[in-house]
């Protein structure tokens, strides 16, 4: 295998010069005898700028970065259509966005309803994450409901050993907390030093919640008696959650928001994260320098009289 296609195209152009080089000296054997070990040096030389490599060895990448998690609300109020085409969807196309804009971070991913679970754990894979991240939908956390005390507990578990200025937690949700103990795990994120950024999706107006039979609309979400229930954006409470960790609140409806999220989160101080082990092929070129450095020091050493003796005998 060659590293470079244009190192191999100028091996060939130089084989092809020295082949019309030779010729050009009508064939001289006197010429020739001189030219050899020259001409082969050369060779190797140009054999050894294509960087041939063969053979696998293990290579330790180390890299400089800061830790996020995103966590994103797949219960049944973020199919509500006050944004379009819907809250998870629309969600969905605006954290892929926003995760290209980041540098130099991992992202790991989150999801929760009734419970949370990690979807892609911490990785600076972004392709990685935007495949995780557009798998899914309400039926990823398989317990109703909307706990926002879970992934906050879950990310900042896993966070507890990373610096406080070089990691975060972005949560995006309508707000609507019905279960956990919210006041029990901000109280844990402020012990860890783990900076919450909320993301509000949804209006305050509010908006019922459609339910689907075989993909196709059946009616509103209803409550125990029947009325139909309404989500509402409650800024208020993911204000609150934020503003308690140091972190800040943003609103999805606002485009600029999300952008002034984005510098924060560029802004977070780089760590050296855990050594990534890879296989790469090694570099064997310096095969090939030696051998054309051989011919090199026979053709430069070799005895004047030794070669116009041989000069003569082929005369």
């Amino acid at each position: 295998m060659f590293e470079s296609v244009n190192n191999l195209l100028f091996l060939i152009v130089v084989l092809s010069i020295a082949i019309i080089f030779l010729l050009s000296f009508k064939f001289s054997r006197k010429t020739i005898n001189e030219f050899t070990n020259s001409s082969i040096a050369l060779f190797f030389i140009v054999v050894a700028l294509a960087r041939p490599k063969w053979g696998l060895k293990q290579v330790e990448a180390k890299s400089l970065s800061s830790d996020i998690v995103i966590a994103i609300d797949v219960s049944r109020s973020m199919l509500a259509q006050d944004l379009k085409p819907d809250r998870l969807t629309r969600a969905k196309i605006i954290f892929k966005d926003l995760t290209e804009k980041l540098k130099g971070q991992r992202i790991g991913l989150i999801a929760f309803a009734g419970q949370a679970y990690w979807q892609c754990p911490l990785t600076s894979d972004i392709k990685a994450f935007e495949m995780f991240l557009s798998l899914l939908d309400t039926d990823t956390v398989p317990f109703y409901g909307t706990n926002i005390s879970a992934p906050i507990d879950l990310a900042c578990e896993s966070l507890k050993k990373v610096p406080s200025n070089a990691k975060a937690l972005v949560i995006i949700t309508d707000g609507e907390s019905f279960d956990g103990d919210l006041k029990s795990s901000l109280a844990f994120a402020k012990e860890n030093q783990t900076r919450i950024f909320c993301v509000g999706i949804g209006t305050e107006k509010g908006e019922p919640i459609p339910t689907y039979e075989n993909g196709q609309f059946k009616e509103y979400l209803k409550d125990e008696k029947g009325k139909t229930v309404v989500t509402k954006l409650d800024s208020s409470t993911l204000e609150q959650i934020a503003l308690s960790t140091g972190g800040r609140y943003y609103n999805m409806n606002q485009d600029q928001s999300l952008n002034n999220l984005v510098a924060r989160l560029n802004k977070l101080d780089k760590i050296e994260g855990t050594a990534n082990i890879f296989n790469n092929l090694e570099d064997r070129y310096y095969y090939f320098l030696i051998i054309s450095l051989i011919f090199l020091l026979l053709y430069l050493f070799m005895p004047t009289t030794k070669r116009q003796k041989n000069i003569k005998l082929e005369d």
